[in-house]
């Protein structure tokens, strides 16, 4: 037998105390460290303005004529207004260090020449303005504003990012008349001192709360028990089939609504029920749906003495609102790609309505003509909203002539064998639907293929695809992938290359629009 419900709740609410004491204890320490660290910081520039002439000033003085003890004593005197300042360096503008507390408090220094020995401080040194050199050796010029508040540049005045979290100043450089820099030193000593005692203090208040959480588990488990005794009863009674049975809680608290809840699901297993029949029914409909429609695609893409065509088309959902199709007449070939707006039902819908539209109007003499006629009726019949792009290829295998007459759609891509090189061909052209008469925005287009030429007719489900939420395939991909697989022996292998390629470059990411191509490649 596993753990009781009361030791299950005593656990519980330890481990939510130690979290929310844990969380809250981290995100305070941290807000204070960030705070202690701007005021070390603000400390450390104030003190610096101030004494930095003073030190120059007393150097000159003083140390510079042997009055080491008075020099010395002017120093401690500053340190000791800064517990935060270690030590305190003077530098010439050369980088020569000419003075060091640490190393002269009894007696001045007798040797080599010193120097900085970091070349990475001589900006610092020379600059005009105060700096500081930081534990992740970063050097971050400081820019006072006329607000009085200050921001952080490079070495070229341009602005950086601030100190972050945890980033300690190791030394701040207060450059003086272009002849020296004094460096002061900082220790972190009283800011960590200061997060000890604050961390053991809210380990104490986290001990604290542990003990609570105990005790008031312990006295609501006996209160919450019985309750949930009484619902696993009435949940096995339930199970049996019995809708009926009530169970009969009064607590005044979450219990009894639970407790009410619980009698309601009885009541609305039988609600649910319903709907997932009326589900699996919607479901199999639109399975059938599906059917239809790819009942109403090509079984078979034709083929003439002088024209390779292949074709596809990958719903986004079970109906896709992508069309194509092949409609021979004699020598005369029809082929047309449309994208009605959105996907699903109603797109698939206007999709097959625009098929079987197009169909019968197919007898007219110019692909215009159709155009025309076949926007007059889904303008007509169907929704404000919904409109239809499409791009029809007119083909004549008796002059080898291809009349081109672009709806809205996405432009074709066109291969020269001869060049190997991919252009566009844009035509001037309106989405079936938008307007009662498009006759003026329509216009027919001449396109003359050489052996060996293919052309590319898609919808924009594919420069449209997403690999994530900021970046899809893009006409550039497009361009580059039809012009590299163009020249591949049948437009099968065009169709099957730009089709793989599209699929790996979306990987696992969902499918957002309908994809759908027709290749055409001149023998």
């Amino acid at each position: 037998m596993g753990f009781t419900l009361r030791t299950k709740l005593i656990i519980a609410f330890t481990a939510f105390v130690v979290v929310l004491f844990g969380l809250s204890g981290v995100l305070f320490i941290r807000e204070k460290e960030q705070e202690m660290e701007q005021a070390i910081f603000a400390n450390t520039n104030s003190f610096a303005e101030f004494t930095a002439h003073a030190i120059v000033d007393n150097y000159e003085l003083n140390w510079v004529n042997q009055n080491v003890i008075y020099f010395n004593k002017a120093i401690n005197d500053f340190l000791s207004n800064n517990s935060d300042i270690n030590t305190i360096k003077l530098v010439s503008y050369q980088g020569e260090i000419l003075y060091s507390y640490l190393d002269e408090r009894e007696k001045p220094y007798v040797g080599t020449k010193r120097m900085v020995g970091n070349q990475a401080m001589f900006p610092e040194i020379q600059s005009q303005r105060p700096s500081i050199y930081t534990n992740n050796q970063r050097i971050l010029f400081i820019k006072k504003l006329a607000s009085g508040s200050v921001v952080f540049t490079d070495a070229y005045d341009k602005e950086i990012e601030p100190l972050k979290r945890g980033e300690r100043i190791a030394y701040f450089v207060s450059p003086v008349d272009n002849k020296y820099a004094v460096f002061y030193e900082l220790n972190y000593s009283s800011l960590d001192d200061a997060l000890n005692t604050l961390k053991k203090r809210i380990l104490l208040l986290g001990l604290f709360g542990i003990m609570l959480g105990i005790t008031m588990a312990y006295l609501f488990a006996e209160r919450i028990t019985k309750p949930i005794t009484k619902i696993t009863q009435g949940a096995a009674i339930l199970a049996k089939g019995d809708f009926n049975y009530l169970v009969d809680v009064r607590t005044g608290d979450e219990l009894e609504i639970l407790a009410n809840a619980f009698n309601g699901m009885a009541r609305e297993i039988e609600k649910s029920t319903k709907a997932m029949i009326y589900k699996e029914r919607v479901t199999k409909e639109l399975e059938l749906a599906s059917k239809i429609q790819k009942e109403i695609l090509p079984k078979q893409i034709p083929q003439t003495p002088t024209l390779d065509i292949a074709a596809g088309l990958i719903p986004a959902e079970e109906i896709g609102g992508d069309c194509y199709d092949f409609i021979t007449m004699g020598s005369r070939l029809l082929m047309y790609i449309g994208d009605v707006t959105g996907h699903g039902v109603p797109s698939g819908l206007v999709a097959a309505v625009a098929n079987a539209v197009i169909y019968s109007f197919s007898d007219k003499a110019a692909a215009k003509e159709i155009l025309i006629e076949a926007n007059k009726v889904l303008k007509a019949k169907t929704m404000p909203n919904m409109f239809m792009t499409l791009g029809m290829m007119d083909y004549s295998e008796e002059t080898k002539k291809m009349i081109y007459v672009n709806a809205g759609h996405e432009p074709l891509l066109y291969y020269s064998a001869k060049d190997k090189k991919v252009t566009s061909i844009e035509s001037k052209g309106i989405a079936l639907g938008m307007f009662p008469d498009i006759s003026k925005h329509l216009e027919s287009q001449e396109i003359e293929m050489q052996s060996g030429d293919t052309i590319l007719a898609y919808s924009d489900g594919i420069p449209e695809a997403w690999k994530n939420e900021r970046e899809n395939y893009g006409m550039s991909r497009l361009k580059r992938a039809f012009s590299d697989y163009a020249s591949l022996s049948s437009a099968l292998a065009i169709r099957n290359a730009v089709l793989s390629d599209v699929k790996e470059y979306i990987g696992g990411y969902k499918q957002m629009d309908d994809i759908t191509l027709i290749v055409i490649k001149r023998k």
